[in-house]
Order: structure tokens, then sequence, then C-alpha cells
């Protein structure tokens, strides 16, 4: 199969292209900057495309000459807070240029990299202490602008899937950990991150408080695994949308004993209480799994621990492939 990734050359997108080349199928990619340095390990097997997915012509010519199977579309703005209209332009706007030219291509399936900032804020029984899992069909209802606009462009994929004959699909996620965060992000998303990677430096890591708050948290290598598992499974597919996580939250303690047990002289400090990223909009949640667990078979293969250990290894070992 051939498939493009948009966004593929990211910290998440890294680690797809490596699940779909590992699988023995052709991947491109189409990404605004020719920085390979997250994959390294396999740029030689990867055709890069340096363009906007809000250069909607462009993006358009890409897709009609690559001709894939299937699209990845993971480019996205982070950064929504500080610069809404930027967010609304790639989060929406290049959405919409994604779906078009995969109409417009012939494209079989594209698969839309969601967020579970689609359901934020999780109060009540979905919030601390209960952290009832949400399922897909629970209500959307963000205030921040990212989950805004992830959930706006989660109706135009739904747009485009009514409308033509190609297969959109929503995928999502817990909250993302892994490898080349640390390099290519700022701020709190880097916290679970700063937590493996500066004891690995032999640095010390302090939160100063949400020690009791959990989260469903789902490691980077699950998530490209996920991610092939729905744009391989057969058609057609019962749900435009699938949540990708482990259905239970884990606290920030609980986190930091996990660090521990692979790194046991880790300079780890965290306080008590929630809240550690600091979020207006509570953010913290359980995602309910049982679609992708039912009707695709797919489940998680990393656990904290294990998780931690993988991540750890890599960056010791493999310090270009964690983008050290």
């Amino acid at each position: 199969m051939r498939v493009m990734v948009t966004g593929g050359l990211g910290v998440n997108g890294a680690w797809v292209v490596r699940d779909f080349l590992g699988r023995g199928h052709a991947v491109s990619v189409f990404e605004n900057r020719a920085d390979t340095s997250l994959i390294e390990d396999v740029a030689a097997q990867v055709e890069v495309v340096v363009g906007d997915v809000c250069d909607g012509p462009q993006l358009t010519g890409a897709v009609a000459r690559l001709r894939p199977d299937c699209i990845i579309h993971l480019a996205a703005a982070v950064d929504c807070e500080r610069n809404p209209q930027k967010a609304i332009s790639v989060n929406v706007g290049g959405t919409a240029n994604v779906c078009a030219a995969a109409v417009a291509a012939g494209v079989r399936r594209v698969v839309y990299s969601s967020s579970k900032a689609v359901y934020a804020p999780a109060t009540e029984e979905f919030g601390f202490p209960t952290y009832k899992p949400i399922g897909e069909d629970d209500h959307l209802g963000p205030i921040g602008m990212y989950g805004i606009t992830k959930a706006a462009a989660e109706n135009v994929m739904d747009w485009y899937g009514r409308t033509s004959d190609a297969e959109f699909v929503n995928l999502r996620f817990g909250t993302i950990f892994g490898p080349g965060r640390l390099q290519r992000h700022e701020g709190t998303i880097n916290t679970y991150s700063s937590m493996i990677e500066l004891p690995a430096q032999g640095r010390r890591f302090a939160l100063e408080h949400g020690g009791e708050e959990g989260d469903d948290i789902v490691y980077v290598l699950d998530v490209a695994d996920a991610i092939s598992c729905v744009a391989l499974a057969p058609a057609p597919l019962r749900h435009r949308a699938y949540n990708v996580a482990h259905g239970s939250v884990l606290t920030m303690t609980d986190y930091a004993a996990a660090i521990r047990r692979v790194v046991p002289d880790a300079a780890l400090e965290v306080g008590p209480g929630r809240n550690p990223m600091n979020y207006v909009d509570p953010y913290y949640m359980a995602l309910d799994g049982t679609r992708m667990f039912e009707e695709l078979g797919w489940r998680p293969r990393f656990d904290a621990e294990r998780a931690v250990r993988h991540y750890y290894e890599l960056v010791k070992a493999r310090p270009e492939v964690a983008g050290a």
C-alpha cells in the first residue's frame, strides 16, 4: 500500500512512518520543513515533499502525483491559544485541503489525528476523582481553541465522508508521550517526556503540584500501531470516530514511580494536588476504547513501565532517534 503522512517528520509522525515501513508499505511525507532529524535511521526509504497543508493547490498537486491509497493526516498547529487564527487556518483549513485533495485523487481512506481535547473540559463523573471513561458518542463541548479546531476538523472530515466515496476516520488520542517531544515542543506538553529524559541525562526534575491528578496516557509507538491498524483495516469501517487510549488513568505519582522502577536513581520530585499542566479547561480524563478493542482487535502494547523502559533505553542508546 502507498501511504502519505502529513506532518510525518514530527514527533508522532516519525513513529508512524517507521511503523508503516516496518510493515512493508511505501511511505511518502508531506511536511512544511525538510528536517529529517527524527527519522534519520529510515530517511533514505521515504520520499519527502516540502509543502504547506494550507496551500490547497500545492497539496492537491502532491497527492495527485504520489497517488497514495491512504493519507494519514497528522499536520497540526498546537499553540492554539496564543495564535488562534493560525490554529483555525492549519487545523481546520488544512484538514479541508487534505480532504479535497484526497477526493480529487481517488484516495481510499483518510485517517485524521484528532484528540481527547474534543471532550474537554472533563467534569463531574468524567473528571477527578472518578474519571469515568468517555465514549465517542458522549457530548463534545470543547472550550479551548485546540479542542475547538480539532472538533471542527472532525466535522469537515465527516462531511467529506458523507459526500464522497472515500472513507474519513477520526482517531481521538489520549495524552501522547514519547521520544522527540522535548526537542520539538515547548511548555507543559513536554512534562511526561521531561520526567524521563532529564533523569536519563542525570538531571533533576521537579513538578510543583499535580501528583494526585490522573490521565489516560498513550505511548507514541501505540499511537503509530493504532493508526496502522485503522489504515489497513478492511473497508468499510463501522464508525467515523475511535478513541485510542487505555481506558483508565495513571496519576503523576504513579508515573513517577514507574520511572523510578526503571531508573532507581532518578532525581524526581512530584508535589501533591491536581492540575499539573495548569490547564484552564480540565484536560485530564479516561477514554473508553471499546470500539478499537472490539471492532478492530487493537489494544495498547505498552503499559507505563514498559513504555518508560523503551523510552529511557532509546534515549540512552540511540539519541538520534529520540531527537536528543
